[in-house]
């Protein structure tokens, strides 16, 4: 429970012109350079918005939740570096162990979140937003959208660079889609991995396809991995298959010799994916439930106790299945459409899930009007116009496919999902961009061999 107080009221304003102050002379210093700054101020002032009803919602809606528990705890280290700075660096450093538990008493709180090592590194992260923030809620949350909100417009830059044409396409599909800059914008492990989420896709297409910057990029890369390991590391295995089949098609692509492109790309397809398994099997100490020898049991594990009686009802089932591959692979296609369409609007029972109903019956009309427009088996060759493209399918249908067989709960999923909806949406509006080039080359060509036909 959170009851606002008097610094909200006064600093928060405050910090609120600061941050746009900020904004806005960074959108006017680059504006002329890069065009798509135009929406920069207003993907943030979104992004704001729906930090600040993050806050509001869970404290006057909720009465409670992850978002508060994470800034109580972050408060409590806040208390902790001004009681015992050597005990708070201690615990910044090496989280929460046994020992540095002891560092907290009745004078600094004790933190809810220490059993959970990954749900605490979220509260590390938090700690020094809520010192800025002088111990405001709303101010702390503000400066974390705002922080994040780098890796978001990375995204957006990365898409823009591939596809100047849709620059306003873009911005809705990575910026203004609503469940994203909700739930992606409060204190919440959401808002942290769709942040690296940017980062990493941004760094890879620098250093892999543009080449430049590759020091920078590499460690920009390393930390987004080394976040989203340590929070939610099942994300890993969704951007790995991707970003293979991006790298190996731009090496493929880089070979002039139609003889050696074709019988060096399976070798190199072969040895990518060999490559990206034997680094999931290597990273099995920092995965740890998430490795790849316990990844199938968890998702079962995960998938029966979000149908729990407890859940009030607000749960969902694609039916039963085992941990194995052959058994989930089976429920793919109900676990793909769980995560992008769904909730539909008979299922919502309150007003959060009607949101997220209309928002998920929009995409699946936009998808809806694609598979009509390219009577599907046209989609296939347009994937393989352009790498990003195909990375982003990817991602979407990895991600979706272990979110929606790992979770049956939608409060749980409209917030597991977010990262998938920027790619998945943007995949759309790149397949409608390529089906009106088509169009607009097949129809002058349609109506020069028509007119010729009509001449005597």
């Amino acid at each position: 429970m959170y009851t606002f107080s008097l610094i909200d009221y006064l600093y928060g304003p405050l910090a609120l012109i600061l941050i746009v102050v900020s904004a806005r002379l960074k959108k006017y210093r680059k504006v002329e350079k890069f065009p798509e700054y135009q929406y920069f101020t207003k993907g943030l002032y979104v992004k704001l918005f729906g930090g600040v009803s993050v806050c509001i919602i869970y404290a006057l809606y909720y009465g409670g939740g992850d978002t508060i528990i994470y800034f109580n705890d972050a408060s409590c280290m806040m208390r902790l570096l001004f009681s015992n700075p050597s005990g708070f660096f201690a615990v910044m450093t090496d989280g929460l162990s046994i020992n540095n538990y002891f560092y907290f008493n009745d004078q600094t709180g004790f933190p809810v979140y220490f059993r959970d090592s990954a749900t605490f590194y979220v509260v590390r992260i938090a700690t020094p937003f809520v010192i800025l923030g002088a111990g405001s809620f709303i101010v702390a949350t503000m400066l974390f959208a705002y922080a994040s909100y780098a890796g978001i417009w990375k995204l957006y830059q990365l898409f823009v660079m591939e596809f100047p044409a849709l620059k306003k396409e873009m911005a809705f599909a990575i910026l203004f889609i609503p469940s994203v800059f909700f739930w992606g914008s409060g204190i919440l492990k959401d808002t942290i991995t769709m942040s690296c989420i940017g980062y990493y896709s941004y760094s890879f297409y620098m250093i892999f396809i543009k080449r430049q910057k590759l020091f920078g990029n590499m460690l920009a890369i390393f930390i987004a991995s080394y976040f989203i390991i340590m929070i939610k590391p099942y994300i890993i295995f969704a951007l790995l298959p991707g970003s293979i089949i991006w790298f190996v098609n731009r090496q493929i692509g880089s070979i002039q010799n139609s003889i050696i492109k074709f019988l060096f790309g399976p070798f190199m397809f072969s040895l990518a994916i060999a490559g990206g398994y034997f680094l999931l099997i290597n990273l099995g100490d920092l995965l740890g439930g998430y490795a790849v020898d316990k990844v199938l049991e968890k998702a079962v594990v995960t998938y029966t106790d979000l149908k729990a009686d407890y859940y009030a009802g607000n749960s969902f089932d694609i039916g039963e299945f085992e941990a194995t591959i052959p058994s989930m692979l089976a429920k793919a296609p109900a676990a793909i459409n769980a995560a992008l369409f769904r909730p539909y609007l008979t299922e919502a029972k309150n007003i959060v899930m009607v949101l997220s109903a209309l928002e998920g019956t929009l995409i699946l009309l936009l998808t809806l009007r694609i598979l009509i427009r390219l009577r599907i088996i046209g989609i296939f060759p347009i994937i393989f116009k352009n790498h990003l493209l195909s990375f982003s399918l990817i991602f979407s249908l990895f991600f979706a496919f272990s979110v929606g067989i790992s979770t049956s709960n939608f409060g749980s999923l409209v917030r597991y999902r977010i990262p998938v909806l920027p790619f998945f949406v943007a995949c759309l509006f790149i397949m409608d961009y390529y089906y009106k080039i088509r169009n607009d080359v097949q129809k002058p060509i349609e109506e020069n061999l028509n007119s010729q036909n009509e001449d005597p």
